[in-house]
């Protein structure tokens, strides 16, 4: 292949990317959710700690740097949740740090952890409860 036709065939690919490098990045819709389920804070590389529930139920929870948010991933058989993902909002007192996300008009879910064990509970709007001791 001569020279010429070597530059003419990577002239297009030259130049979509430098289109690609030079386009700013869309924002996101701040419309599609409600602002409690917005993931707002950083979170780092490190791996969510693995609890372990007293009825069989397990939560990988994760906090946000700035331990402003809590990220879960809450497998519940009695509520019939795998792997459901939450984030919830609070902050750390003391040595005990609690989180709740009330956002979803039928349920409040909350997480409150203190060294290495972890409460998690739901509140339906009809009143039902569900509440289970963790550990890792």
């Amino acid at each position: 292949m001569n020279t010429i036709t070597k530059i003419a065939t990577t002239l297009p690919v030259l130049a979509l990317l430098s289109a690609c490098a030079t386009t700013a990045p869309a924002t996101p819709d701040t419309t599609d959710t409600p602002a409690p389920e917005k993931v707002t804070a950083a979170y780092d590389r490190m791996a969510a700690a693995p609890y372990t529930c007293t009825d069989g139920s397990k939560i990988m929870a994760k906090q946000s740097i700035n331990k402003k948010q809590v990220m879960l991933n809450a497998t519940l058989p009695k509520v019939k949740w795998t792997e459901q993902k939450l984030v919830l909002n609070g902050g750390v007192k003391g040595d005990v740090a609690s989180y709740v996300n009330d956002s979803n008009p039928e349920a409040i879910y909350a997480w409150h952890m203190k060294d290495d064990k972890g409460i998690f509970a739901i509140k339906w709007a009809s009143g039902t409860e569900y509440k289970v001791n963790c550990q890792i």
